[in-house]
């Protein structure tokens, strides 16, 4: 149980900093507002998504319904 709870919060952790990278705004408030969006394919993204174990990657898709990361990054964009 620890193990799923671990793993809940480094992703939950992965969402909140890219969160913030955009001021907390979702991509259509950050166009609204003339804020650029920081999308899945910036460096900054990526950074934090290697931070994440390959179990907790995983997770991430199967959760999009994503099979690998490309199909993520579509759905991200």
């Amino acid at each position: 149980m620890v193990k799923v709870s671990s793993l809940s919060r480094s992703i939950n952790s992965f969402y909140v900093e890219w969160s913030a990278l955009n001021h907390y705004l979702s991509s259509y408030e950050c166009e609204r507002n003339g804020v650029p969006y920081v999308g899945f394919g910036d460096p900054r993204v990526q950074k934090l998504w290697k931070g994440l174990s390959g179990q907790e990657r995983k997770e991430v898709m199967k959760r999009l319904g994503a099979k690998n990361e490309t199909e993520l990054q579509n759905y991200f964009t």
